[in-house]
């Protein structure tokens, strides 16, 4: 929790929400729909023939991932997050020999960085994604030519890492060909994804109507559902993503859990904290276990106060996954609680662990340290360097509001009132926007407009203060 833009307000034992980027900790929900799209949704039927079969291959070739399949009597039964992790294992481990047997072949290899790029939103670990650029490597080294290759799903990794500079000649490349409807409904939900990243909200919600009216998918409803929720229509996004869950047949559970975590996320964004803690339970029990769960409902019990039951689960999920966003949650309760000096271990720790990812990806790493260093960062040039570039990634309003934070942390209130004004002309509308409005207002003066902004957001979320 950033101090500066969330205060901590008691009531009878609770804590204000964080009015950040609630999503962020797993990149996006959006950035991870590609990666969702592959094991769920264009895999059902295969493209039409056209002149070149080759190209309409290899345009799909994203969406042919193949599938875990995990054994179970019953579809209802739990399934623990270590489980499906093996299952994953297990498969690439044969995928691997097929790519290694059929080296003149980029589907094998393909298939391989598929596989490592889905058992990436289960670990969170960017070694997989490092396993993904590999393989993919050597699925374009099978064609000499540069003609065919499995250029969507390259186009979706380097969307997922935030490099969004090197996703449109792949992109365009895929799309190449004659494509079925279920082809043409992911294209079309790439862009909008696309769209929402670069904060071209006026082509967002039409690419998504027309890849749903193409084709619906648990991927096309969950990105309207997230645009719906980011836009202030609560109750069509609990409905889409409701319809989202229906649709959804497959045998992975981590699907499912996720989708039940953008539920309780949505809720949270509006201090529903016990709606919230309800979704993220739901999601428990489909992938008992999963520690971007797990964290959720650390964070829940963190804000209700109760300190104790979160810090175990907080420090049980950094030795498992040694994520630095973690250690900071683990420094927050510690400097709430009146001990410094015990959270300046894990914020040493933290910035330590975010140079290390930055370093290995910067484009993804930019958001998630961001918020470390706004919260806990001694050096605002700095803080300022990674909003920047963070923003020119992906300017969109999420972006320009934690660039307009960095701003007024580095004392320079006239750039961040110029930031917030960009995003608040934008259809996008969060209490997180609205708190960081009110507090440049006040530093310039103007309490009328703050206390306007203020108002909007307790709209949204009751708890602000």
């Amino acid at each position: 929790m950033r101090r500066e833009f969330a205060p901590t307000a008691r009531r009878s034992g609770e804590r204000v929400a964080p009015y950040r980027n609630l999503t962020m900790r797993t990149l996006l929900p959006l950035v991870f729909a590609p990666l969702l799209a592959c094991r769920t949704e264009a895999r059902e039927q295969p493209a039409r023939k056209v002149a070149s079969a080759a190209v309409a291959t290899v345009a799909a070739s994203a969406a042919r991932a193949p599938e875990v399949k995990l054994a179970r009597a019953s579809a209802r039964q739990p399934v623990a997050w270590d489980e499906e992790v093996a299952a994953y294992d297990q498969n690439i481990a044969g995928a691997r020999d097929r790519a290694n047997r059929q080296q003149s072949s980029f589907l094998a290899a393909d298939a391989v960085a598929n596989l490592f790029l889905s058992r990436a939103r289960l670990t969170g670990d960017y070694a997989d994604y490092q396993h993904a650029e590999a393989w993919l490597e050597k699925s374009f080294a099978a064609d000499p030519t540069g003609k065919f290759g499995p250029f969507m799903t390259r186009a979706s990794l380097n969307y997922t890492l935030h490099r969004l500079d090197r996703v449109d000649a792949d992109f365009v490349h895929a799309q190449l060909g004659h494509h079925d409807n279920v082809a043409v409904s992911g294209f079309r939900r790439f862009e909008a994804n696309l769209a929402l990243q670069r904060g071209d909200y006026d082509d967002v919600e039409p690419r998504l109507h027309e890849s749903i009216d193409l084709h619906p998918s648990i991927s096309n409803l969950a990105s309207l559902a997230y645009y719906l929720v980011g836009t202030g229509r609560y109750d069509e996004a609990d409905a889409t993503y409701q319809k989202a869950i229906e649709r959804y047949h497959g045998t992975a559970r981590e699907p499912l859990a996720w989708l039940h975590l953008q539920l309780g996320l949505a809720d949270l964004g509006r201090g529903r904290y016990d709606e919230a803690l309800a979704h993220y339970r739901d999601a428990e029990r489909e992938l008992s276990g999963y520690w971007l769960v797990e964290e959720h409902i650390a964070e829940i019990l963190t804000l209700t106060g109760r300190t104790d039951e979160a810090m175990a689960m907080y420090l049980d999920i950094i030795e498992r996954t040694g994520n630095p966003e973690f250690m900071d949650a683990v420094a927050g309760i510690l400097v709430d609680a009146g001990k410094p000096q015990e959270a300046r271990a894990y914020i040493d720790r933290a910035s330590e662990r975010f140079a290390q990812l930055t370093a290995m990806y910067p484009e993804a790493a930019y958001g998630h340290a961001l918020e470390h260093y706004l919260e806990f960062g001694e050096d605002p040039a700095y803080t300022v360097k990674l909003a920047e570039r963070n923003h020119a990634l992906r300017p969109n309003t999420d972006a320009k509001v934690l660039l307009a934070q960095a701003y007024l942390k580095a004392g320079r209130v006239d750039e961040a009132a110029r930031t917030i004004a960009a995003g608040l002309a934008t259809p996008w509308s969060t209490a997180d926007l609205h708190v960081t409005a009110a507090e440049i207002y006040r530093r310039q003066g103007k309490t009328r407009a703050a206390a306007a902004a203020d108002v909007k957001a307790r709209a949204i979320n009751p708890r602000v203060e």
